[in-house]
């Protein structure tokens, strides 16, 4: 009998990180130049660490708060086109079959999760549905924005130990979370997945396969893509 089929929703907003994004995403669009979007022709941009997508996986990205509906003006100004525009656009049915919520980091996209009520609300629901929440870098503070709402209850509630970019370990830990090593370079704890930068990022999608599909599905993806055992 055929494996179940994972599904992943990929969230992306203005000031994402672009790698973070993409090493958990199959490919972006990316549009340069200042033509208008009517007139673009999308170059399709394939990413060698296309890891969840390589996994045989439904991997679909939602944009949150564009200040341009049709695309994502990331950190490095490379521009990304998200299957859904917005959270209120996801179908129902991706929704509930959705194993696992991507959270990328990148200051500035970082900060619009952490104010965005859809987001947080996201994050509650995943975590009380017993599915994995998986961030990296300044994606983290998402996480913990995330129990301050007075409509957060059950496992949402519950405080993990994390990692995440240096520059937010101290709001981290000042709102009371327990923050890992600075050596371990991705932390799981339960169902929450953390990590702490771009250049950890390949080994954070691979932990997201082995936590989902196991240890097997991830060491299949990291022989042909020549990847370390740490990186």
């Amino acid at each position: 009998m055929a494996a179940a089929q994972h599904s992943a929703l990929v969230l992306l907003a203005d000031g994402t990180e672009e790698i973070e994004f993409t090493t958990s995403y199959e490919y972006v669009l990316l549009l340069v130049g200042a033509t208008p979007i009517w007139q673009y022709e999308p170059r399709l941009i394939w990413s060698s660490q296309s890891i969840l997508i390589r996994a045989g996986w439904n991997v679909k990205s939602v944009g949150v708060k564009l200040a341009n509906p049709f695309f994502a003006q990331c950190s490095r100004n490379v521009r990304i086109l998200p299957d859904f525009p917005s959270p209120h656009e996801i179908p129902d049915r991706f929704l509930d079959a959705a194993s696992v919520l991507v959270i990328p980091g990148g200051a500035p996209g970082a900060k619009t999760f952490c104010k965005s009520d859809d987001v947080l609300r996201l994050i509650r629901e995943f975590r009380n549905d017993g599915k994995y929440v998986a961030l990296i870098c300044a994606g983290t503070t998402a996480l913990v924005e995330s129990i301050k709402a007075p409509e957060a209850e059950g496992e949402a509630t519950k405080k993990c130990k994390v990692t995440s970019h240096p520059s937010v370990k101290q709001e981290i830990v000042d709102a009371g979370w327990t923050y890992a090593d600075d050596k371990e370079r991705v932390v799981v704890d339960g169902k929450v997945i953390t990590s702490r930068g771009p250049g950890t990022a390949i080994l954070f999608a691979l932990t997201i396969v082995e936590m989902l599909a196991g240890k097997e599905k991830a060491e299949e993806l990291r022989g042909p893509m020549i990847c370390a055992e740490t990186i």
